[in-house]
């Protein structure tokens, strides 16, 4: 059994040790509400899922090791005063918006942020990962990603662009974080953000035990790479995983609880 099966199976009997819910063959409850920490609520996510591309909700959701259902767990208890929410230091959002709509200016359906969380000074876009990068992935570009197509490309972001351009499967999904990137530019020169800061916060899962074993510091390493890569953007890019999150969190005291709830179902060893 290879890594990310041996990981899915530990989350899965997590799962089901902690749920009056049990789980199909593949992993997936039947209702996307059965997947919910206590204390959140479907009414907290689900316009802005069902707003979104890709009927996420009533498919992907519904895995104990979903991505968007860990994202959702983690910060839709916000969703109805997002100015109380602290991340890293940032605080007093206007909004917080799951699977946020970026367009990067080419068309088509717009890759969509797990979550979008603005003020009057920063826009801060978070794409989380779960298992997803435990497959590596082979970076890939349509032929319209051209320079003359894509004004708001900052040059160390091009070169990483056409650096990784159908290049060697990573760990790090550096193609979708790169047509992130493009969308908040986009969002940053056209709906009236032009003075907000803004940054690309990538949240990633790893288990306790993670410095065990190659994938989780390979990744870490991808990730490190891409950061040198694209210093001195107008785009902030930063990185953290949910069990540092969580920490920073166990020291607020008005969801130090809501910390360890997240801990109980997702701090895992393998």
């Amino acid at each position: 059994m290879n890594i990310e099966n041996r990981i899915k199976k530990i989350i899965w009997e997590c799962f089901e040790a902690n749920s009056e819910y049990s789980l199909d063959l593949d992993g997936y409850v039947s209702k996307p509400e059965y997947n919910l920490n206590s204390g959140i609520k479907m009414e907290d996510f689900q316009e802005d899922f069902e707003r979104s591309s890709g009927n996420e909700l009533y498919k992907k959701f519904r895995a104990a090791h979903s991505s968007c259902a860990l994202a959702v767990n983690t910060f839709a208890r916000w969703k109805s005063d997002p100015s109380s929410l602290n991340i890293s230091g940032n605080t007093r959002f206007n909004t917080l918006t799951f699977e946020g709509k970026c367009s990067t200016g080419l068309g088509g359906t717009p890759p969509n942020l797990d979550l979008l969380l603005t003020n009057d000074e920063n826009i801060i876009g978070i794409e989380s990962k779960f298992t997803e990068y435990l497959k590596p992935k082979k970076p890939h570009f349509s032929g319209s990603y051209q320079r003359a197509n894509l004004p708001q490309t900052e040059d160390q972001w091009w070169s990483l662009l056409e650096k990784v351009r159908d290049g060697n499967p990573q760990y790090l999904d550096t193609a979708q974080l790169i047509k992130h990137y493009l969308g908040l530019r986009c969002l940053n020169n056209n709906e009236g953000f032009a003075n907000h800061k803004i940054t690309l916060f990538y949240l990633f899962w790893e288990p306790v035990n993670w410095g065990d074993f190659d994938v989780f510091k390979n990744h870490r390493e991808e990730i490190e790479n891409f950061a040198n890569q694209v210093k001195g953007s107008a785009v902030k890019f930063v990185a953290k995983s949910y069990p540092e999150l969580w920490i920073e969190w166990d020291n607020q005291k008005d969801i130090s609880d809501h910390a360890a709830n997240l801990r109980s179902r997702y701090s895992l060893s393998i």
